[in-house]
């Protein structure tokens, strides 16, 4: 798809007595509508993405507790200086001044073109550049990477969900959309008339998904550093590679 204390200084060790601080804790903005990756179930925010932020943050001593909200005012909030950070984000030109950036991303991912299951099937499985002059359904407030968001003759028609955008090319007002496989395969389940209706065409390059931190918020420097420690320990630990194998097994098609 969002209350502060300064940073406590863990084994701070007073006179005759040892002091145990407590951990940091910070608070999140998150996706709540994009699962396989963030999204709100049963009351509940959960999802790929969730489980690795919480694991890196727990890996450099912080409890991170996160308040669901839609993705475009998660972003809006953390540029603002309201939140401390929001995910899901790919890192492209078009953003890139506007908030600070971990290390290394989370992990990556690639958009797949889809169009109607009755369109030709291309010779050749399409790219980005072969949408130029095409109607391509995309999600409002959505970076699709740096080949498609900086070509500005993809003719994009913005919807406010993924649900719409399927939903767009079915009534012939556009002709392709964007949306990862997982992504795809659990928004079918939840909409079982789109099942069956759409195929793969082509796809986009593989890029990174992070977790963009705030500019303004008084808390980045020092949460961005542990965050980045944290996600460098859990991906040498084996810790985010179990996490997303997970995720991939409860993806999977059947």
């Amino acid at each position: 798809m969002h209350r502060r204390r300064a940073l406590l200084l863990p084994g701070l060790l007073l006179p005759g007595r040892a002091v145990v601080a407590q951990p940091q804790q910070v608070v999140i903005g998150a996706e709540d509508d994009w699962p396989p990756y963030s999204a709100e179930v049963d009351g509940r925010i959960q999802g790929l993405t969730v489980d690795l932020v919480t694991a890196a943050f727990a890996a450099a001593g912080v409890q991170a507790r996160f308040e669901p909200m839609p993705y475009v005012r998660c972003m809006a909030l953390t540029r603002a200086g309201t939140l401390l950070a929001c995910f899901n984000t790919t890192r492209t030109a078009l953003i890139e001044n506007d908030y600070l950036w971990p290390a290394r991303p989370m992990f990556d991912e690639r958009f797949l073109i889809w169009a109607r299951a009755d369109a030709p099937t291309p010779r050749t499985p399409l790219r980005a550049r072969d949408l130029e002059g095409q109607q391509v359904a995309v999600t409002r407030g959505y970076e699709y990477g740096a080949e498609f968001d900086a070509n500005p003759r993809i003719s994009r028609v913005v919807t406010a969900h993924d649900e719409n955008n399927f939903r767009l090319m079915l009534r012939g007002r556009a002709r392709y959309t964007l949306a990862p496989d997982a992504n795809t395969r659990l928004l079918f389940k939840r909409h079982p008339d789109l099942a069956g209706q759409f195929k793969v065409v082509g796809q986009l390059d593989a890029f990174g998904i992070y977790t963009a931190f705030s500019r303004l918020h008084p808390q980045s420097p020092a949460m961005l550093a542990a965050f980045n420690d944290g996600m460098k320990a859990i991906q040498a630990n084996g810790v985010a590679k179990a996490i997303q194998e997970r995720w991939r097994q409860r993806t999977a098609a059947p």
